[in-house]
């Protein structure tokens, strides 16, 4: 995100005014971030809020928000109900969500031969959503799939033999999470060690970065992510924006900006796209010139769907490779591109009233 800000400041900043970020730790609880958020808008006159991930932490925002009448976007936090039956106007999304995931994989599915899935993931609201959503999705789209296996897990679960040899037992084909951290890291390696290998394949949400791959290594190898951002998308904007990254940070431990960090710069210049566009830093205009607004970015086109304010974008789908172009480790290369409407959630599926003809 000061990436983001930098670059605009450089070329005059938004409306003739520098961009002054103000950076806080929400440490992951709800009354914190609330906290931080009403002392930053009170005593810094901040006036937009960016949050990274926590579906708990983004709720809490977005009561900030609306009380204070700012404008709040979310980079990563991806439950459905944040844009669906909780919205408020004062907020945006600029990631997917776990809907939008599960229609991108479906859609990828679809032209694959494997048709047993086992899913595995993390035991709360989040994972069991991962689930949910894609068995919804897959099962409606492609009737001959069989759910050969669910299980939820603890966080920071360390062994997982038990549920590898569930795995192996079922005849899986697939291997479906949403697990994230160390709970990913310990799921593929220990499978690796136990005897998952291919042809059995995992398809991942979060196997997209520079923290967890290079420990993984080539256990990684054949494993499919869906990410809001890869830094091996081929457009032209995201070519740009790799040499002008690797330039800056070459030498750094984030040499190019897989996972968090590109869908960060992404959705910030969105929303700064959005404060031109309106001409003004009120929260009101930015809100109008924001919905149904169409943005050229890293991606490809996006559209900020105007009566949910959940971004609409193609969904990349990559296998990893054990040689990478950009990286020493194995990471995904050439992704499909899952065109934005097949990923974007029907308007009667979203739980919001303003998309199904109410207010």
């Amino acid at each position: 995100m000061q990436f983001a800000v930098d670059e605009t400041n450089a070329a005059g900043g938004l409306l003739g005014k520098q961009i002054r970020l103000i950076t806080e730790d929400s440490q992951m609880k709800p009354d914190v971030a609330s906290r931080k958020a009403i002392r930053a808008i009170m005593e810094d006159k901040a006036q937009f809020i960016l949050q990274l991930t926590s579906t708990a932490v983004a709720q809490a925002l977005m009561d900030v928000a609306e009380k204070n009448k700012v404008i709040y976007t979310t980079l990563d936090a991806e439950s459905d109900f944040l844009t669906g039956k909780n919205f408020n106007k004062y907020f945006f999304r600029t990631c997917f969500t776990t809907g939008n995931r599960a229609r991108a994989y479906t859609e990828f599915f679809k032209t694959k031969p494997w048709r047993k899935f086992y899913l595995m993931n993390q035991d709360y609201a989040f994972g069991h959503a991962v689930a949910d959503d894609f068995k919804k999705a897959i099962t409606k789209e492609i009737p001959d799939v069989k759910i050969v296996g669910e299980d939820y897990t603890p966080f920071g679960q360390k062994d997982f033999g038990s549920y590898i040899s569930k795995i192996l037992a079922s005849g899986a084909e697939i291997v479906f999470t949403g697990n994230y951290g160390v709970d990913l890291q310990n799921l593929i390696i220990q499978g690796a060690q136990m005897g998952i290998k291919l042809p059995v394949r995992y398809a991942t949400y979060f196997l997209d970065d520079d923290v967890q791959l290079p420990q993984i290594g080539q256990a990684a190898v054949g494993t499919f992510v869906n990410s809001t951002y890869l830094p091996t998308i081929n457009t032209p904007q995201n070519k740009a924006f790799l040499e002008r990254w690797h330039k800056k940070f070459k030498d750094t431990a984030h040499p190019w900006p897989a996972a968090n960090l590109g869908y960060s710069y992404n959705g910030a210049m969105f929303l700064f796209a959005a404060i031109k566009k309106a001409k003004s830093f009120d929260a009101e205009a930015v809100i109008k010139a924001w919905e149904g607004m169409e943005y050229d970015s890293l991606v490809g086109k996006q559209i900020m769907r105007a009566c949910d304010h959940q971004i609409m974008m193609p969904g990349p789908v990559g296998e990893i490779q054990a040689k990478s172009r950009l990286f020493s480790f194995p990471f995904a290369d050439n992704p499909i591109m899952i065109p934005l409407d097949k990923v974007a959630v029907p308007l009667k599926e979203t739980g919001n009233p303003r998309c199904t003809g109410g207010k």
